[in-house]
Formats: C-alpha cells, structure tokens, sequence
C-alpha cells in the first residue's frame, strides 16, 4: 500500500509539474491530431476553412515529458495541432480559406490548391497578415499541405517550422471514408538530433491501434519530413494500392498493384495501403531506419537497459514505430499449411569472437547434420543463409552466447506474433516475447506459407548487433526444391565497422568480396537485400563495361509480381532498408558484371560477377 500511495504522489507531482509549464509558457499546447476528425464546415458543396500558423508548445511523447518550441497549424478558435487540422473533402467540393499568419516571421503555405497542381504555388503571408483563398479540390487522392518561412524546400525546414503540416483528402464522389492517415515527420533540431513522429507522438507514446481477424485495414501514409524512410509492417503483407507526390496522385489498376511487407517512402511522397490480418497478437509498424527507432538515436528517448521484464514495451524502440493489437475472434486464425511431416529442427547460433570486440558470428546448425560450432573462428559481418521449406513446421533455437541480450525478428515470415522477435510487445498481454538472455536460447516456430527471399536480424536496436554482423539471408523453397548456389546468388548489403578501413557499406559481408564465377547463356536468380542500418535510398546496379544491363524483376519482399508487371527493365533500383527484391538475369557475353551497391558518401560495395562461355 505503501508503494502505491507513493507511485500516486508521483503522478500528481508530474501532473502538476505539467500545469506549471503549460500555465508559464506563452504558447498553447499542441495536441496530437489522430486524423479522425475533419477540419472546418461543409455546407452545399463548400468547405468553408480558418486556419491559423502559430507558436505552440508540443510533448512529442509523455504529456509530462520533454516539451519543445513548435510552429503548428490551429482551426481558428482551438489549440493548434499536429499534424495540423485534417482537410477532407469529397471529389467536386469547393474550399474557401482564410489563412492568418500569427507567428513572427513571414510564411509561404504550399499545398492549399486543386490537386493536381503546381507545387510551386504558394500562399505568401508577412507576419500579422490574413489572406483569403478559394479553389476546387481536385482529383480524388491522398496530399498534403504545408508551410515554411523565406524559400526553403519541404528537404530544408528544420526547428520550429518543421512540425507545419497536415494531411489533405480528397475522396472519390460518394465515398464513405474507412481509412487512417498516418502522417510521419521528424523534428530536426538545430542542434544533433531529431525526433521522429506519427501523427503527432512517439513511440512508447505513439497511437496502439486495435484491429480484428480478417477486417480489411485501409491506411493512407503520408511523408512530410525532410528524410526518407522504410516502412514495415510486421507479420502480414500489404497491398500497394497507390501512391502521389503530393500533388499528383496515382489509384493503381489492380495489375498494378504490388505485395510488400516493406515500402519505401520518400520525402515528400504517400502510398495507400490494404491489410487483413488472419493472425491475433501484437504487432508493428515502424521505420526500418535504426535512427528513427533506436532509443540511441532519437533525441530525447532515453537508451534502454537491459531488463528482465517481458512487458517492458519500449525495450530497444523509440520513434517512429505503431503497435497494432489484433484481437481473437471467433473465426479460428488461417493456419499455415503444413506438410504434415515432422518438425524441422535447426540452430541460429549468436557468439562473439575471443576478442570481444564488438563483432559477432552467427551460425546455422542443423542438428541432423553435425557440425561443430568453433565461437573461436574468425567472426563475420553476415550470417551464413537459412534456408526453410514453405509448407514445413520449423523450430529455431536462437542460442545466445553472447554477454548481452539480443532478440531475432523473421522478417516478411508470416509466423505466429509470439515468435516475431520484439520483446515485450509481440505476443498477447498473457505470453509477450522475451528477451534471449546471455547464455539462455529461445524456440521460435515457424511453417512459411510462401517461397521468397526474407532476412532474419536482430530486433535488439542498440545499434552495435545490426551493424556487426547479426543478420543474414533467410530464403524459402518449394517443397522438393534444393537450393542450388551455384544459380541462385544472394547480395546483402549491410554496413559495418570494416577493419581497418572503419565503417563501410558492404555487399555479403565485404566491401568487395571474390568475383563469382558463372557462365553465358544461363538463367540465375539474384536475391537483393538491404539490411543496412540507415540507408533508406540505397541504389543498387548491374553493369557490364561501365553501362547497366538489362535484368528482369520477378518479386518483392518474398512475394511473386503479378504476371502483368514483369517485363525486362534497365538493372537499376532504389531498395529501401527492409526490402528484397528478385530479379532474373541472363548474360549473353563473357566478362565482369559488377552488382553494385551505391550510396553517398560511401564507396560503392561491389560484388563481381564473371561470365565465362559455357564448355
């Protein structure tokens, strides 16, 4: 009893201490704005908007926590918000807005105009000035719209003026909206660091969504920050169904429509997305960028230590993260189909080498097949491919030798939440996912529905395991199918603390490994992976004599592309972090193909490719 009254004492301290700041500041409060509720009033077919830009004080995680000096968008008459007031419309609607421009600078507001539009057109308002504008909305599509001070892009705000922005909806004539909008921005600092966001808040303090067993969940996600970022979602696939500027947008035809567990989205940019869980548990959605998720790298967010709690839900997240409960029902879940055969057993063996130093070695081991496990040898910055079966029950011992905690996500299985790998959140509120000790092991069980190209890496994110060698390949097969290395060639590009060289963008461990030897006339299937820790626009080329050659993209993310977008293309690709791709090549010439993967300031890791003519 004791303890509770103190724990009580506590949160009315903090409370209070919250009322102070809020009563000496100057600035109003900024709240998060979820993007349920649409701004301003509709009447006959016209919207009529008041929008006001003004200083605001935002609490980017705890309504009690760090606060910081924001610009933020308000309807006139409430408390400003970010993301700013959510403009929705139906296709056909007039909107009439006056805009007042309170704070003390003078400020340009791009975004406010008929989509699709010129992004260029931008609304000059000197400081105290009030201006009113009126257009149609435009085409249906997801947009946003924006503001900053002198002639700076959406890439070049920082500070105060990076937090004015809100989405903009225009829905087709008739609709009935369904969907969440998720807006993602970061909050640069002028000094180091940065604070990631969605709609408003930051993990641990960001949204938890709630959704059922087979319901279709309709997300709009739009990229207002200066960065771009990787996108994941974690235990089901998605469906691409279109995606915009923010001035342009395009509804894909459903031969356009792609699968992806993974998806980049750029500065500036939105994709709309479909998913339908058949699985209950937790699960998430985050930027796969270790700087937006790291508790090490997101200002303000302290590091997680090393607890024994299995609930402690911001163990190694911070940012821009969502949890997503799906909640049983009483449609039994889809199992994944089994072969009916018995359980395959292996080991996903985690040491370090003997001179401690921050490097790791990660081995498979299939207990059917001895072979020794030596911590001694000489470590590696990528772990050996693991390669499963679809269609066969699995169990991986994930065995820690090391002296700190780790965690292994399976990234893109489609798996029950208990084994995702994310400690303390993945699971149910009775059994979450536990931290893999120092010296302990984990079971994870797994039957893959579907043959890809995955990753499996740690989830533990304090940086040190991701870039020192915790990840490799994890590739699925056909039943009956072997895996033949000889014709199937796996590309990771990772980054790492390459002695002596320092850190490094590299390609299969290396910045350069040994050319493999292949042969003309003869189909190979290359898996391209990125599982770097920060390169979300990673460009990745196949050239022969300093030109790309032409290469044929067959899947992404594990998932095969409908038959109506594979087509040969010029072998060149952005792949976001978290993304894998499989393309078919076929050389018709000897010599040194190089597969390239590119990304300022780095230099270039480079996996050569010899052709010879086939005997």
């Amino acid at each position: 009893m004791r303890r509770a009254g103190c724990v009580g004492i506590t949160i009315l301290f903090l409370l209070a201490v919250h009322s102070i700041l809020a009563e000496n500041s100057t600035s109003p409060v900024a709240s998060a704005n979820d993007n349920r509720t649409p701004a301003g009033r509709v009447r006959n077919g016209v919207l009529n908007l008041r929008l006001e830009l003004r200083a605001a004080t935002w609490y980017p995680e705890s309504d009690t926590g760090t606060h910081h000096d924001v610009d933020a968008f308000a309807e006139e008459g409430r408390g400003p918000q970010i993301p700013g007031p959510l403009v929705r419309v139906p296709q056909g609607t007039v909107i009439y807005a006056m805009l007042h421009n309170t704070l003390p600078e003078a400020a340009k507001v791009y975004g406010l105009h008929r989509h699709p539009g010129d992004a260029k057109d931008a609304i000059a308002l000197a400081s105290g000035q009030s201006r009113e504008v009126q257009f149609e909305a435009g085409e249906p599509g997801t947009y946003f719209y924006w503001a900053t001070s002198a002639n700076k892009s959406l890439a070049e705000r920082e500070g105060a003026e990076t937090q004015l922005s809100g989405a903009f909806i225009v829905d087709p004539p008739g609709a009935v909206p369904d969907d969440r909008i998720l807006v993602v921005n970061v909050f640069q600092l002028q000094s180091p660091g940065q604070l990631p966001s969605i709609n408003g808040k930051s993990w641990p303090h960001s949204e938890r969504m709630t959704a059922h067993l087979d319901e279709t969940i309709r997300w709009r996600v739009i990229n207002v920050s200066s960065e771009m970022h990787g996108m994941h979602l974690h235990g089901f696939y998605f469906t691409v169904t279109g995606a915009g500027n923010g001035e342009r947008y395009e509804h894909y035809a459903d031969d356009q429509q792609r699968k992806a567990v993974t998806e980049s989205l750029e500065v500036g940019h939105v994709f709309d997305m479909t998913w339908s869980p058949d699985r209950p548990g937790n699960w998430l959605f985050h930027c796969h960028m270790l700087v937006h998720m790291s508790p090490e790298r997101v200002k303000d967010a302290q590091p997680a230590a090393y607890s024994d709690s299995s609930h402690d839900h911001s163990m190694g997240m911070a940012g821009l993260v969502i949890g997503i409960t799906v909640l049983p029902g009483a449609l039994s879940p889809k199992a994944a189909p089994n072969s009916g055969g018995p359980v395959r057993k292996l080991q996903l063996v985690i040491s370090e080498n003997a001179a401690k130093i921050p490097l790791y070695s990660v081995d498979v081991v299939d207990p059917a097949k001895p072979a020794a496990h030596d911590p001694k040898k000489a470590p590696r910055l990528l772990g050996p491919p693991l390669v499963l079966t679809r269609g066969e029950a699995t169990e991986i011992e994930v065995k820690n030798q090391c002296n700190i905690p780790t965690t292994i996500h399976w990234h893109g299985i489609e798996l029950e939440s208990y084994y995702d790998g994310v400690v303390g959140w993945t699971g149910s509120g009775q059994q979450t996912s536990p931290p893999v000790a120092p010296g302990t092991s984990f079971i994870a069980r797994m039957t893959p529905p579907r043959a890809g190209t995955f990753i499996y890496h740690t989830h533990w994110h304090d940086g040190a395991q991701l870039v020192n060698g915790v990840y490799g390949p994890l590739i699925v097969l056909e039943p009956g199918e072997k895996y033949d290395p000889e014709h199937d060639i796996t590309a990771v590009f990772g980054t790492g603390l390459y002695a002596p060289f320092g850190y490094l963008l590299l390609v299969n461990g290396h910045p350069q490994p040994d050319p493999i030897q292949l042969h003309t006339g003869t189909r190979y299937r290359l898996r391209l992976i990125n599982i770097t820790d920060n390169i979300s626009d990673l460009r990745v080329r196949l050239t022969s004599q300093n030109a790309p050659v032409q290469w044929k993209v067959i899947a992404k993310d594990g998932a095969d592309l409908p038959a109506a977008q594979l087509k040969n293309s010029t072998a060149e690709m952005g792949i976001t972090v978290g993304e894998t791709y499989d393309v078919e090549y076929v050389s018709s010439t000897a010599g040194v193909a190089n597969l390239e993967g590119v990304e300022t300031p780095f230099p270039p890791a480079i996996l050569p490719l010899q052709f010879k003519d086939a005997k």
